[in-house]
């Protein structure tokens, strides 16, 4: 039987900065999003086959994260723009119960795609981001 990850109140998000130096943890701002792990499906239909039959295909993940926007050193506004302008893929690290040795991670190496602001006046401001996958997810353990 597969373990089972749950997400606990100690779940945390990390992004490693645009220079690949180290990693920004960003869990006191996120608000809503987590990461996908899918892959494409590949039809692998042959002569004398009465059914499909479906193999897995390349690896694809959802990352579409909302954060409070904070333009402080080192939180979400300086991150994602960081990020933004970054020629290579980073590391984007979620811990689903807290980054305890042991604990369950997932990394997913990602390109920065989209940078959306909301809130209006008298609101909590927000920057909601987009990435796009860019190389192997692994999972494992801190």
């Amino acid at each position: 039987m597969a373990a089972v990850i749950l997400k606990g109140s100690a779940a945390q998000i990390l992004f490693v900065n645009a220079v690949g130096t180290g990693t920004h943890n960003l869990t006191s701002l996120w608000q809503d999003g987590h990461p996908g792990l899918s892959y494409d499906t590949v039809d692998l239909v042959t002569f004398g086959d009465s059914s499909h039959r479906n193999r897995q295909g390349l690896e694809d993940a959802s990352l579409d994260f909302t954060f409070i926007m904070d333009s402080a050193a080192s939180l979400s506004y300086d991150t994602f723009n960081q990020l933004r302008t970054s020629t290579s893929a980073r590391n984007i690290v979620y811990a689903p119960n807290s980054t305890a040795g042991g604990s369950p991670k997932i990394q997913i190496p990602a390109r920065l795609f989209s940078m959306t602001f909301g809130g209006g006046p008298g609101e909590v401001e927000t920057i909601s981001v987009s990435f796009s996958v860019d190389g192997t997810a692994t999972v494992g353990a801190f």
